[in-house]
């Protein structure tokens, strides 16, 4: 499924510069039913004592949810991988990295030799994104048995494993698309007489087509891009642009995010570089990766922060940023913690990294992360390894405009009214919020000088005028809110 999300307003105030490449007139956006979110004042004529306050995911208090738990996953699990959800099947779909064993170890798959922190690939599936199933798949032979739920047969050591839906994609051998970084090892080292460095395909990264996301084919003609990538990779489709994009590593130069594009996921561009850290992140601060989420047209990205404190070693969290196009990025002003690490000794303590993807729900946003208590660079002499957990965010509660007990304004730039009725997601539950409908020159229109207080804390909070909304399509319009002690996340029209 290309999937449908939010478009957003991006400009100065939540970032560190404006990008120039898209219109501030929201009407084509709201036409086709894309919610409007607050990351800047991109599509807003006016904004008074509104204050922009990014948002913190809650951990789930059940985390780490998908745990270590069979000797293939002995020393990490973590989400170099995707999780979606499936309305089709109604089920949550992972793809996640198991590491067996450390580097000084050994492990046997499939009859061949490997050394023990090979990247293997998993497969699990939940009901609700909590509690997961791992299916005895009957694939991949490990350790001299097949019961386990790898499905890595034909990929030796695949990093970063990005799939894409597309139940529509006419070749239903295609509708799983997955974009990876594989590799081999050297040099050659012989364990019980066999090479088991030195083996394995060439360096770079690879694409792969599935019927059923378990059954998965390489292209034949793989690696699509001579280039590395030891991250999590993300791929999507920009229905705007009509194109497939990938962000990793590949071609950027060390620690920071390329990007590149391909009409079929075959035919890769050549990368760009579109991230690394600035002077305000301190010469030891590197991108250790980052999870892309595509909305409407927009994307929004989670950076994984990387604070070298000594050496190699250090801690990683989250960070946001947004971009119009997927090659200009713009920051958080702030450099707002978006996920920290937890406390000392906890589970995620030290070292975290990202889905390729957030899973987007009707009424909530499902970000999967893996975690460990050791820093990043200790964890694999410390022997510590990671498991997967889960954070939530409400639907649309990336950012909001807050009210205090001063009564804020925030007045849109024109746009054409679509047909339907506005909604608003905002929580008004200490206040209120009251909105009016304005002419192009912003005096308000008739039946929509000013809607009932709305008092509630509502995903789908519907002003209550006294004309209907069907009097207002094709007009061109500007939307006018107030509001005390209430935060409000996006509008829509429906």
């Amino acid at each position: 499924m290309r999937y449908r999300f939010f478009i957003l307003f991006l400009a100065a105030g939540f970032a560190d510069v404006q990008t120039r490449c898209c219109s501030a007139d929201p009407s084509d956006s709201l036409a086709r039913g894309q919610r409007q979110l607050f990351f800047d004042d991109l599509g807003i004529e006016r904004r008074d004592n509104l204050k922009r306050v990014v948002h913190q995911p809650t951990k789930h208090p059940q985390n780490p949810v998908l745990r270590r738990e069979h000797p293939w996953e002995g020393f990490r699990i973590q989400v170099y991988g995707t999780m979606i959800y499936d309305p089709h099947a109604q089920l949550f779909k992972s793809w996640y990295m198991n590491i067996p064993k450390t580097a000084a170890e050994k492990i046997t798959v499939d009859g061949e030799g490997r050394p023990g922190h090979a990247t293997l690939l998993c497969y699990a599936t939940s009901k609700d994104g909590i509690q997961w199933d791992k299916p005895v798949l009957n694939i991949v032979d490990f350790e001299g048995s097949t019961e386990n739920n790898m499905i890595s047969r034909d990929m030796y050591n695949p990093e970063g494993f990005s799939v894409l839906y597309e139940p529509q994609d006419p070749d239903p051998s295609r509708r799983y698309k997955a974009f990876y970084w594989d590799h081999g090892y050297g040099p050659t080292i012989k364990f019980e007489g066999q090479e088991i460095y030195g083996s394995g395909p060439k360096d770079g990264m690879y694409v792969a087509f599935s019927p059923d996301g378990i059954h998965w084919t390489p292209y034949e003609g793989n690696p699509v891009m001579k280039l590395d990538s030891d991250t999590g990779q993300v791929v999507l489709f920009d229905d705007q642009l009509g194109k497939y994009v990938a962000f990793g590593r590949f071609g950027a130069g060390g620690r920071k995010v390329a990007r590149s594009e391909s009409d079929d996921f075959i035919h890769w561009s050549t990368s760009q570089l579109v991230l690394e850290p600035d002077e305000r992140d301190g010469e030891k601060t590197q991108f250790y990766g980052i999870t892309v989420n595509y909305y409407g047209g927009m994307y929004i990205g989670v950076l994984w922060m990387f604070w070298i404190d000594e050496g190699r070693v250090g801690t990683i969290d989250f960070q946001l940023c947004h971009s119009r196009d997927g090659k200009t990025w713009v920051r958080d002003s702030d450099r707002t913690v978006f996920l920290p690490t937890g406390p000392p000794v906890s589970w995620d303590a030290s070292d975290m990294r990202g889905a390729s993807r957030s899973v987007i729900l009707d009424d909530r946003i499902l970000f999967y992360y893996a975690g460990s208590p050791a820093r990043h660079g200790l964890g694999g002499e410390k022997r510590i390894g990671m498991d997967i957990g889960l954070a939530t965010l409400r639907r649309d509660g990336w950012v909001s405009l807050d009210a205090g007990n001063r009564e804020g304004t925030l007045i849109t730039k024109s746009f054409v009214y679509p047909a339907g009725s506005l909604y608003l997601n905002a929580d008004a539950s200490r206040g209120r919020i009251t909105a009016t409908i304005e002419d192009a020159r912003g005096d308000p229109i008739r039946g929509f000088e000013g809607s009932l207080p709305m008092t509630a804390d509502s995903l789908r909070m519907k002003p209550r005028f006294d004309k209907s909304s069907d009097a207002l399509a094709g007009r061109t319009v500007r939307l006018a809110l107030q509001l005390k002690d209430a935060s409000v996340y996006s509008f829509w029209v429906e």
